[in-house]
């Protein structure tokens, strides 16, 4: 793994290898965002919404007269 420097003032553009502490801090961060995401996205039952909504669209349909 490697980190990008780049100098504001020249342009210059750096690929710095990570060290073993920082691909190690790097790894642990990324494993606890993930888990993080897995916590707070909640699982959807798709066959369940589609039928809601398919209920919704024909009951709007029943309003208009189709």
């Amino acid at each position: 793994m490697e980190r990008i420097e780049v100098n504001v003032q020249t342009g210059e553009v750096q690929n710095i290898q990570l060290t073993a502490d920082e691909v190690v801090a790097a790894q642990a961060q990324y494993a606890a965002w993930e888990s993080e995401q897995a916590v707070n996205s909640p699982v959807v039952d798709l066959q369940a919404e589609i039928a809601t909504l398919t209920s919704e669209i024909n009951a709007l349909k029943l309003k208009v007269g189709q």
